[in-house]
């Protein structure tokens, strides 16, 4: 019978060992190269529920928040209130004062005639006719609701780093970007903002495409993704969202800019709402026009 000394049995232990880890790890990378391959669409957003669970009190006393004529929700004491749930319990639909303000300028307080639904949507009419550009209304009547300094700026090297910061292991999908805006503001005073819409230039490694805005805080020297999807399915991209940057503003009047993002899908438009919460994006309120 062959023998070893205890030296060589421990030598001998520790290789089988190390081949049992190498084996899973091997397993492992196979088993996660796979899921990456197979994965069809990825949609990222890190959204919270409060909106929809607010007590009655503060529905009933909320007043609108409008883009163009779609309301996307409500506030009542600096909380959010869902469309829903302003339009279920709400006291507030006519004879309203709201604070009017295209892209970048105040346009003025006008009021919310009347209120009323329509395949799914709740919608206003309101004073302020307008026919040409977008406009975002709010109950925070404040001349110095939107950030000044909120403007399109030029694409800059830096911005590719932060948008390749920002998507992580989703790099993974396509490695090349293609930055269609960069729109500078502020969150406070303290709190410098780029905010980048981003899309991918051709199909990725594993067939598909990616589009998404990214908000980079050049003070602290990182970014994030606030919005993304992805899809390989690209056949069938019916909810296959385009992203855009519509608005910077407090529009709950909490000295912190919220951000309002569009998407635009084959059949319906997406209004987001994202609150700056400790630290990062998180989104509010989000409300659906169905085109069909």
């Amino acid at each position: 019978m062959k023998k070893y000394s205890k030296g060589k049995m421990k030598f001998k232990r520790a290789l089988i060992f190390i081949g049992i880890v190498l084996i899973l790890m091997l397993i492992f990378g196979v088993v996660l190269l796979t899921c990456f391959c197979l994965k069809t669409n990825i949609n990222i957003v890190e959204e919270s529920n409060l909106a929809t669970n607010v007590s009655d009190e503060v529905a009933l006393n909320s007043k609108p928040i409008i883009v163009d004529n779609l309301i996307v929700g409500a506030l009542y004491d600096n909380r959010w209130v869902s469309a829903t749930k302003y339009y279920m319990k709400s006291n507030n639909k006519s004879d309203v004062e709201i604070a009017v303000y295209t892209k970048y300028k105040s346009a003025g307080i006008y009021k919310v005639q009347d209120v009323y639904s329509s395949n799914n949507n709740v919608f206003a009419n309101t004073s302020y006719v307008n026919y040409i550009d977008e406009y975002f209304a709010t109950p925070n009547t404040s001349s110095d609701v939107f950030i000044s300094n909120f403007t399109e700026i030029q694409i800059a090297d830096i911005d590719y780093n932060y948008v390749k910061e920002a998507l992580g292991y989703l790099k993974l999908y396509n490695d090349s970007v293609v930055i269609k805006k960069v729109y500078s503001g502020n969150i406070d005073a303290d709190t410098p903002v780029k905010i980048i819409s981003m899309t991918s230039e051709a199909k990725g490694k594993f067939g598909g495409i990616y589009n998404g805005i990214v908000v980079a805080y050049p003070n602290k020297n990182k970014a994030e993704l606030v919005e993304y999807s992805y899809t390989k399915d690209l056949e069938n991209t019916d909810n296959y969202p385009l992203y855009s940057v519509e608005f910077l503003a407090d529009i709950n009047g909490d000295g912190k800019a919220d951000l309002v993002t569009r998407q635009i899908k084959e059949f319906n438009v997406v209004y987001d709402i994202f609150e700056y919460q400790k630290g990062k994006f998180v989104r509010v309120l989000s409300e659906t026009m169905n085109l069909k």
